[in-house]
């Protein structure tokens, strides 16, 4: 990144501000260097960028040995990142177009960390299909596993590389396509079992067995979603997330349900009050959830 693009990052965070030169610079360089390297004049040195962009709120947290523009764009995109999570797309979209200019030299990590998100804006805001979506995921992980198929999964991930095939396992039972789907979540989920750092993965394997249990349910794989299902739950349990927790009892009990063997209903009928009892504002997808369980505890009560 050159220094027209620092100078384009540093404006455009002190206008979102509503920060004058004056404020920005005061005890950080004069009025007059700021001016020029805003506007993209200059190249200064890494203590006066890094406390001006302190000082917009822009952490840049990098040795000697780093390289200041690839830390500093990494840390941007992790903002924007932050930002989508947030639910301000706006503003998650606006930080990247303040660095999209300067593309061609990020490192190959940041081209990865940028497309990944760009595409998940893209979809979310309307601008590109299902279809789409997969094709740019698929992209993005060739970006650092250039030999990447359904074929040929990665033996070693990294942390981003994880998250873009769990992406696209998503993305495949988004559009129906519920065995590729079902294969990439019991890969990411046997990979993530045997990673040594259990607790840094157990949020993920929530979040992995609610999906799986999910469409083995849809293709009426009962036993296994019941299996899977169970296991989300204790994730969710050891993790304390109560957000989920009760979107994992519902697919177990939705797969009871569905399989009703002896016993089933009324294990179904225990669990739904469980999920009920746990449903909060704080409850991912809560409405919708509510009213899933109201119907599937009328249906276990007429069995």
């Amino acid at each position: 990144m050159d220094k027209r693009m620092i100078g384009k990052i540093i404006s455009s965070q002190r206008t979102k501000k509503g920060m004058s030169l004056n404020e920005l610079c005061n005890g950080i360089c004069n009025k007059s260097t700021l001016m020029r390297i805003e506007a993209g004049e200059i190249n200064a040195n890494t203590d006066i960028l890094s406390r001006l962009l302190e000082r917009l709120g822009i952490h840049v947290d990098f040795d000697d040995d780093s390289n200041f523009d690839d830390v500093l764009v990494r840390q941007i995109i992790r903002n924007a990142n932050q930002a989508d999570v947030s639910g301000n797309r706006v503003e998650a979209r606006r930080l990247l177009d303040t660095i999209a200019d300067g593309y061609d030299c990020f490192s190959v990590q940041n081209r990865q960390r940028y497309e990944v998100l760009d595409t998940m804006l893209l979809y979310k805001d309307g601008c590109i299909s299902a279809d789409a979506r997969l094709i740019n995921l698929e992209k993005s992980m060739r970006l650092t596993q250039p030999n990447y198929s359904l074929e040929r999964l990665p033996l070693v991930m990294t942390d981003m590389e994880a998250q873009i095939l769990r992406y696209i396992a998503t993305t495949y039972g988004m559009m129906g396509d519920y065995e590729n789907s079902i294969r990439l979540y019991y890969y990411l989920k046997h990979y993530l079992e045997n990673d040594t750092d259990k607790v840094s993965s157990a949020d993920t394997l929530a979040g992995i067995c609610y999906n799986l249990s999910k469409g083995l349910g849809l293709l009426e794989r009962y036993d296994e979603s019941i299996k899977v299902a169970k296991e989300g739950i204790r994730y969710c349990e050891y993790m304390n997330n109560i957000s989920l927790l009760p979107s994992c009892i519902y697919n177990c009990a939705k797969a009871l349900a569905s399989r009703n063997n002896e016993g089933d209903m009324e294990k179904v009928k225990i669990l739904v009050e469980d999920a009920l009892a746990l449903c909060t504002p704080k409850t991912w997808n809560n409405s919708e959830l509510s009213e899933l369980l109201k119907k599937l505890k009328i249906e276990a009560e007429n069995q």
